[in-house]
């Protein structure tokens, strides 16, 4: 065999082995012995370092590497592997182990980072499709774990901003192709190259037919042999290779259509911090959600609001609704909390991994329907239309199914007793041996008067009757003698064969009719399987509107006001994840005014710490909020609705792709800049902080102006900076309008206000923020007296610069600071204690400096 190591001696098993993993090479391959899977080779020892397990050895030289892991518990094992990016083949036995001869086994399916559905509650299975069509990108989104399948055909920013959000698991791409080197979370996916055939719109449109039996994708609002078609055909292809032909719960296709939600690039969601499950995050703010179904839909509102306001009018009715009803929604609250995750139930069942545990959940969340759609009357009534009856197969999984199920389907108690006769006879037969032969003697007894006759069981007779040899002369004649005992003799009955019969037998049958009614009751689901997926996006869709109304309710949320004027006008506005952490002192709220075609640009000063960055992400946070269905942190609020929401906010290095953090920085403006319209908010915080002070001056005066007149459009844009010098530019264009932060000063300190007032900030308090955050009082006292002496010099140096054109540029002053440092390295020496050859070193030194100044400044050194 390929790849063994020498000496290796190849039994049966490890051939067997071998042989799947050849078919399966980019795998681990989980192999089933026994009670375990086992891993061999490279596998054990990646796994063993992954899952942190025992790295032994099969053989006593300890050349065949092993680790392996309880079958009945791998569900964790192989959500660690696939959070850490492998794939994972199955290799099951499929034959019962007899002692003489090799178990059959056989991949039975693979598990990706992209098509895994955990059994607990969680994120998992988004994969995505990917192909440049022209000038656009055709793009397919399918949840696994819902079974939605979404394509369109989109300009390439919006594609990659819906990728972003959607943040799958896989995305398949055409081989050779790569993501734009600009797209912020290019190096995050993990990319499956498939020949350009994979995706081809003739043969995927054909796929998709066959597969729905329908004569055109029209009938999904999804265009015939379009390159969408092909991406959603390559997504299903390949979720149907990896659970070999179990992709039933996909049922259609949904278009994605452009300009239907806002759009938030993945630079914009981890700037404002949207769903960051490790700290706080608006998630994490807004989710009082009660099951699994409706934490997966906050987390799908917030990545992607909408962007018309017929859905939106219906999610604010329905959150204002329950806001009001108290009663109703506590009650709503209590049921939806006892609901279970119908979705990835229905998922799991459909791909084949799904347990009996699963077809409880459905039964669970089917028992509260009848106490639960009564609530949604009114202006819930939306969220509960055209969901069918599901009274048959809740009826029959309560008559079905024991109360507490268990997680392996071999391991039986799944079928209530009383539900199928043939069933309970046989456990009749395994749990009643014991009455069935005492039963059975009182009867024989009465029948032919025997009252000493015995019944007992040895391996070579089995079940058998004893009659003392007084009493054989009432022996009946269907008794069959079998043994000869002194004083006794030993018969078998017709009866009690039959009962033997069954007793061997009753274990396999109970087994085998018990996988019969499951299998029975699985097929009645899949019969309600569009149904039940309506039902779970029902469900947790009211989940998020009942934590909305929570959370409003707690926190003084109140309904925005959206409009068509491109208006942003907000009182009192609130930060809300800074608002909830905040334990120790309010929140200082703020207001927003900016017109769609009046002034639009905010230009805002301030010291660090003033809340200048708090500031702008309120507001980006404030609109998403509302064009997701929610109220706001506010006092009142009117607003446009945004299309796209733009920010360059702090600074980050990306090491591994070579970027720094300036270079990330101007990446991120660029695509800002190039991707502008009247309905975009944009948020840029201290653009050119990674560069020299007039490059970066440069760069943000010249941002500003193309925001204010030369981008072609009227986008709202908040703009933060250190560099007050662009606060002139208010008088230039009336588009812009200063703002600074207030600060106040009192007994030599300083006190932020967090408020935001009408003007510029006439200094930056960076020294006093430095001794705030607890610089030593050396360190300070220097600074400080540099700060006068350059301001110092910037009064008196404006004339100097004039009469020198050459020396224009406020750089010089930092050449200043060298010349200060050569004289304080020449105070400091003490020539009595240099030896020769340190002073010459000395020497030499210093005159290296004074170079470097002079020719700094222009200046010969000859």
């Amino acid at each position: 065999m390929r790849g063994l190591p020498p000496g290796v001696k190849v039994t049966p098993m490890l051939s067997q082995y071998l042989e799947w993993k050849e078919k399966y090479p980019h795998c681990i391959l989980f192999f089933r012995m026994g009670d375990f899977y086992e891993m061999f080779f490279d596998d054990a020892r990646k796994a063993s370092e992954i899952l942190d397990i025992t790295l032994t050895a099969r053989d006593p030289d300890k050349s065949i590497p092993m680790a392996g892991v309880p079958w009945h518990s791998m569900q964790p094992y192989l959500a660690r592997l696939v959070r850490a990016g492998c794939s994972v083949a199955i290799c099951d036995q499929i034959t019962e182990p007899d002692g003489r001869t090799l178990v059959e086994r056989k991949v039975v399916r693979i598990v990706t980072p992209g098509t895994y559905v955990p059994e607990e509650a969680g994120t998992g299975g988004h994969l995505a499709a990917l192909i440049p069509s022209g000038e656009f990108y055709a793009l397919a989104l399918l949840s696994v774990e819902t079974g939605r399948l979404e394509a369109g055909l989109f300009p390439p920013s919006e594609a990659l901003s819906i990728l972003g959000s959607f943040a799958p698991g896989e995305l398949l791409v055409p081989s050779g192709f790569s993501l734009p080197k600009d797209f912020p979370l290019a190096g995050e996916f993990f990319l499956l190259p498939r020949p350009k055939e994979f995706f081809s719109p003739l043969s995927g449109t054909r796929l998709l037919k066959q597969t729905w039996k329908v004569a055109s994708l029209g009938t999904f609002g999804v265009r015939d042999d379009s390159p969408e078609a092909g991406c959603a055909a390559a997504a299903l292809r390949y979720l149907s290779e990896t659970q070999f032909g179990a992709v039933d719960h996909v049922r259609r296709v949904h278009p994605l259509l452009s300009r239907e939600h806002l759009l938030l690039d993945g630079a914009t969601a981890e700037h404002l911090e949207l769903v960051d499950e490790e700290g706080p995050s608006l998630f994490s703010c807004l989710n009082r959600c009660r099951n699994a179904m409706g934490k997966r839909m906050l987390r799908e509102w917030i990545l992607r609001p909408l962007l018309h306001a017929d859905p939106l009018k219906i999610r604010h009715d329905s959150v204002e609704f329950l806001l009001a009803e108290g009663d109703r929604r506590r009650s709503l609250r209590n049921l939806l909390g006892e609901c279970r995750d119908i979705q990835r139930a229905t998922s799991r069942l459909s791909l084949g991994t799904g347990t009996p545990r699963d077809m409880g959940a459905l039964r669970d969340t089917l028992r509260l329907l009848p106490s639960l759609l009564p609530l949604c009357e009114g202006a819930l009534s939306p969220w509960i239309k055209d969901l069918p009856d599901f009274s048959p197969l809740g009826d029959l999984l309560n008559e079905a199914l024991e109360e507490d199920l268990p997680r392996n389907p071999a391991s039986g108690g799944i079928i209530r007793r009383g539900f199928d006769p043939e069933l309970d006879e046989w456990r009749a037969v395994e749990t009643g041996a014991t009455d069935w032969l005492e039963a059975y003697l009182e009867r024989v007894r009465a029948e032919t008067g025997i009252s000493r006759l015995k019944a007992g069981f040895n391996k070579i007779y089995g079940y058998y009757l004893e009659v003392s040899r007084g009493a054989l002369s009432s022996v009946p004649g269907d008794f069959q003698r079998k043994q000869t005992l002194v004083n006794a003799e030993r018969f078998v009955t017709p009866e009690m064969k039959t009962f033997e019969e069954k007793m061997n037998r009753a274990g396999e049958e109970i087994s085998r009719r018990e996988g019969e009614l499951y299998d029975r009751l699985r097929q009645e689901a899949a019969f309600f399987l569009e149904g039940l997926q309506a039902l779970g996006e029902s469900l947790a869709s009211l989940d998020v509107l009942a934590s909305l109304a929570e959370v409003a309710r707690e926190r003084g949320y109140v309904r925005p006001e959206l409009d068509d004027s491109g208006d942003f006008f907000v009182t009192g506005g609130r930060h809300p994840v800074v608002e909830q952490i905040l334990t120790d002192s309010p929140f200082v709220p703020n207001s927003y005014s900016l017109e769609g075609d009046g002034k639009r640009i905010v230009l805002l000063t301030g010291p660090n710490m003033a809340g200048k960055s708090t500031y702008l992400r309120t507001a980006a946070l404030l609109i998403l909020l509302a064009q997701m269905g929610s109220f706001i942190p506010a006092e009142s609020a009117r607003m446009g609705l945004f299309d796209r929401i733009f920010t360059r906010i702090g600074a980050r290095d990306d090491l591994a792709r070579g970027s720094s953090t300036f270079m990330v920085e101007m990446v991120e403006t660029a695509s800002i800049l190039s991707n502008l319209t009247d309905r975009s908010l944009v948020i840029l915080d201290e653009v050119g902080r990674g560069t020299s002070t007039y490059d970066g001056m440069s760069i943000a005066w010249a941002v500003l102006e193309h925001l204010a007149e030369g981008c072609g459009c009227l986008p709202k844009v908040l703009f933060a900076t250190h560099f007050h010098e662009l606060t002139c530019l208010e008088e230039r264009f009336p588009s812009i309008v200063n703002l600074s932060m207030a600060v106040k000063e009192e007994g030599g300190e300083i006190f932020f206000l967090h408020q935001v007032v009408r003007g510029s900030a006439d200094r930056s308090y960076g020294i006093e923020v430095a001794r705030l955050a607890g610089l030593p009082r050396p360190v300070l006292k220097r600074a400080f007296d540099l700060l006068k002496r350059f301001e110092k010099e910037e009064r008196t140096g404006s004339m100097a610069r004039k009469k020198r054109p050459a020396d224009e540029g406020r750089q010089m002053k930092l050449f200043d600071s060298a010349r200060q440092g050569i004289l304080e390295e020449l105070a400091e020496t003490d020539p009595d204690g240099l030896t020769p050859f340190r002073a010459l070193e000395l020497l030499y030194s210093l005159r290296e400096k004074s170079r470097e100044v002079l020719r700094n400044e222009n200046i010969p050194s000859s």
